[in-house]
């Protein structure tokens, strides 16, 4: 059992790395002329275009640096080449496992292939646009500060959340909440820590950064507490010069995912997606537009029924299934500030026996 495990994992990893290849050599064009061979391995090419491919990759990678590692990658291909050839005749590349790995890295290659070429098009930010971020979030640029905070996190009845607030918002020290904190038998860990503004999450420190030092602030999700305290507090502000080229960059890559996104809604809204029996309860997120927004939807379950709310900026189309259970108890559905063009709520059919209102 063991030998076939490993056989099983190389077949796997040579499945991967065959698949690649062959992706690799699907993007790069299919005419024998528009390469060029670094290297043959019993007939088999190795081009430059293949040895590139793995350099753009190369995280880090200093100009002077490029002979050497071009010569590294060009080895490590020769072996995966041998390997690839050894494998398919010993018929590896037709293990169960191996032709999994092989489809799994082909659909990954192709989806993110499209999803890069799908984003060339998105043109730069402008430089008004750059400024304006610029100008909207001081706290990062011109008010930038380096904050030293006192956190606490802890885990306590809501009826007590109020007053551990009054407290905080009241001007009480950190250690008259430690103290009241252990007076209520409440169990709380507390960390100190320096950040500079652009390491905290933007909502927070538009928050934080109106905080005096000394002073703190009490946010709450059910029973979870989490204090801050801005200890205290150093400016740094950044230019606008200096700060132009990192927002004009961030800008760009926003820009570019949601022009993925809105690519991914306009496929979704066209195609035609039905999930089985085990899996309906994913009908009710699916839509135009992408997982990490689906997860940033609020999809509360109130007792007058069922409330989905869409994320702020939705797609082309948006399409939600509702499982039987919300038949009879109702649907709210609260639309993005910049709605999709098309939402479509699909309801379940009603009970049998039940008469259909209209």
């Amino acid at each position: 059992m063991r030998n076939r495990d490993t056989t099983m994992r190389h077949a796997t990893l040579t499945a991967v790395a065959l698949a690649a290849t062959l992706l690799l050599a699907a993007c790069t064009g299919h005419k024998k002329d528009a390469t060029q061979a670094a290297a043959r391995v019993d007939g088999a090419e190795i081009t430059v275009h293949q040895i590139n491919y793995r350099l753009q990759r190369e995280r880090g990678l200093r100009p002077e640096q490029q002979d050497a590692a071009s010569h590294k990658i060009l080895e490590q291909l020769i072996d995966e080449q041998l390997l690839v050839e050894k494998a398919e005749k010993v018929k590896m590349d037709q293990e169960p496992g191996a032709q999994q790995a092989v489809d799994a890295a082909r659909r990954e290659v192709l989806a993110r292939a499209y999803m890069e070429q799908s984003a060339q098009s998105v043109p730069a930010p402008t430089d008004a646009a750059v400024h304006a971020y610029f100008e909207d979030n001081d706290a990062l640029f011109a008010h930038r500060r380096v904050y030293t905070l006192q956190e606490y996190l802890a885990k306590l009845p809501e009826d007590r959340i109020p007053a551990l607030r009054a407290l905080v918002e009241g001007g009480k020290s950190p250690a008259e909440v430690e103290a009241w904190f252990k007076a209520q038998g409440v169990q709380y860990r507390g960390q100190e820590t320096t950040q500079p503004a652009e390491r905290i999450p933007l909502n927070s420190l538009k928050t934080l950064a109106t905080i005096p030092d000394g002073h703190g602030l009490v946010v709450s999700a059910g029973t979870q507490v989490h204090v801050t305290y801005v200890a205290s507090s150093v400016l740094a502000p950044v230019d606008y010069a200096r700060a132009k080229p990192v927002i004009s960059q961030f800008l760009s890559v926003e820009a570019r995912r949601k022009a993925t996104e809105g690519n991914l809604g306009a496929l979704r809204s066209v195609a035609k997606v039905t999930y089985a029996a085990p899996y309906q309860a994913l009908a009710v997120s699916a839509s135009t537009f992408s997982i990490r927004d689906v997860e940033a939807a609020s999809h509360a379950v109130e007792a007058s029924g069922t409330r989905v709310s869409l994320p702020t900026v939705a797609s082309s189309g948006v399409q939600i299934s509702l499982p039987a259970a919300t038949a009879t108890s109702g649907v709210r559905v609260s639309l993005p500030s910049q709605p999709a063009s098309r939402v479509e709520v699909r309801l379940p059919p009603p009970p049998s026996g039940d008469a259909t209102k209209k």
